[in-house]
C-alpha cells in the first residue's frame, strides 16, 4: 500500500520478508500497546519510545533463538487459499476480523458488539480495509466470492438522491469558480454561501442554524455526494486558498484531524493528506513532525478506522 514493509520503522538489506525481524516485532508492540492506550486516555505512543525499542530486542533475541527448531505451523501455508465449508469460512473470518495478532487490538472493543454480517461491512485494522480486502491480499482465489454478502457492493443510492447531489455539485462550481472547497469565517458566511451559492431556501429549516455556536467552517462538494461541512479546523489546514489557517494553532491541534472520531470527514482528510495540506500535524508532545508527515495516511487508517472509511 505505501511501497515498503512497515509504518515508521525503516528497514535496511539485512531484514528478510519471511524471516523475524526486530522491526516487525517493534510494529506489533507499539500497535498493541497504542490500541490497549487509546481505550483507557487519550493518549498517543510514540513509535520511536524507547520501552519499544527495548522490548523489541529482548523478544528478537528468544524469537531468534528458538527460530531454527520450532516447529512450523504448516496449515497456515495455504489457510485462506479456500474458505472450505460454511463453518470453516465463518471460523476463518472470524479470527482475520478480530483475533489475529496484528488485528484483535483494533478490533477488541468491537467484536462482542458486531453481528456476523456486519463483519464485512466494519473496516478491519490496522489499515482499515474492509474483510474482503484483506482477503483479497492473502489470496488471488475466486472461491471466496461464494461467500454470501462478503464482497458486498456499495448500496444503492436512490435516484431523487443523486440528482439533489449533482445539483448541488453544479451550484456549488459555478458559485466558486470551479473550486471544490471553500473555507468561511463564522455562521454569516456558512448562510450566505448555502443560499447565494447552493440556492438553499433562506430559512431557519435550511440553513443549519445549529452551526451559529461554531468558529469557522469547510464545505467541500462531490458530484456523487453533493456537499460535506466541516466546523472549526480551518486554522489547521495549510491550503493557500484558506485565509484563516494558524500555523501556531496548526501545529498544537492539526495531529487531532488524523487521530480524532468526526473531527474532520473522510473524503476532506483524505484530501489533506494527499495534497500535504497538513505539514504542522506533529505527535502531542510536539515531537516527531517528519514521522507523522511520512506516515499520515497509516495513522488516519489505524486511528480512525470506520471513521476515515465511512461517508
Amino acid at each position: 500500500m505505501y511501497g515498503k514493509y512497515l509504518p515508521f520503522y525503516p528497514t535496511n538489506s539485512n531484514y528478510v520478508a519471511d524471516e523475524i525481524n526486530e522491526e516487525d516485532i517493534r510494529f506489533i508492540i507499539w500497535n498493541t500497546w497504542q490500541k490497549a492506550a487509546s481505550l483507557h486516555e487519550k493518549t498517543y505512543i510514540n513509535p520511536n519510545e524507547h520501552a519499544i525499542e527495548e522490548q523489541a530486542g529482548i523478544f528478537y533475541g528468544i524469537l531468534e533463538e528458538a527460530y531454527e527448531n520450532a516447529p512450523e505451523n504448516e496449515s497456515l501455508n495455504h489457510y485462506f487459499d479456500h474458505p472450505g465449508t460454511a463453518v470453516e469460512a465463518d471460523r476463518k473470518l472470524t479470527w482475520l476480523f478480530g483475533h489475529s495478532y496484528l488485528t484483535e487490538p483494533s478490533m477488541l472493543p468491537y467484536i462482542e458488539q458486531i453481528a456476523p454480517n456486519d463483519r464485512f461491512i466494519v473496516p478491519v485494522g490496522p489499515l482499515a480495509l474492509f474483510l474482503h480486502e484483506w482477503i483479497s491480499l492473502l489470496t488471488t482465489s475466486n472461491a471466496w466470492k461464494q461467500i454470501n454478502g462478503l464482497f458486498t457492493g456499495n448500496p444503492e443510492i436512490p435516484q431523487e438522491i443523486q440528482d439533489k447531489n449533482r445539483e448541488i455539485y453544479r451550484n456549488f462550481i459555478e458559485g466558486t469558480n470551479g473550486k471544490r472547497i471553500v473555507y468561511l469565517n463564522g455562521y454569516t458566511e456558512l448562510r450566505r454561501f448555502l443560499v447565494n451559492v447552493l440556492k438553499w431556501q433562506d430559512d431557519d429549516n435550511h440553513t443549519l442554524p445549529q452551526m451559529k455556536e461554531y468558529k469557522n467552517f469547510i464545505l467541500m462538494t462531490e458530484p456523487e455526494k453533493g456537499v460535506l461541512l466541516a466546523k472549526d479546523i480551518c486554522e489547521y489546514i495549510a491550503d493557500r486558498e484558506n485565509p484563516l489557517y494558524d500555523s501556531e494553532k496548526a501545529q498544537a491541534n492539526a495531529f487531532r484531524m488524523l487521530t480524532e472520531e468526526m473531527l474532520c470527514p473522510p473524503d476532506l482528510l483524505v484530501h489533506c493528506i494527499n495534497n500535504k495540506l497538513i505539514p504542522d500535524a506533529q505527535l502531542p508532545d510536539g515531537t516527531e513532525k517528519e514521522l507523522v508527515q511520512q506516515n499520515a495516511d497509516f495513522i488516519a487508517r489505524h486511528s480512525l478506522l470506520y471513521y476515515y472509511r465511512g461517508d
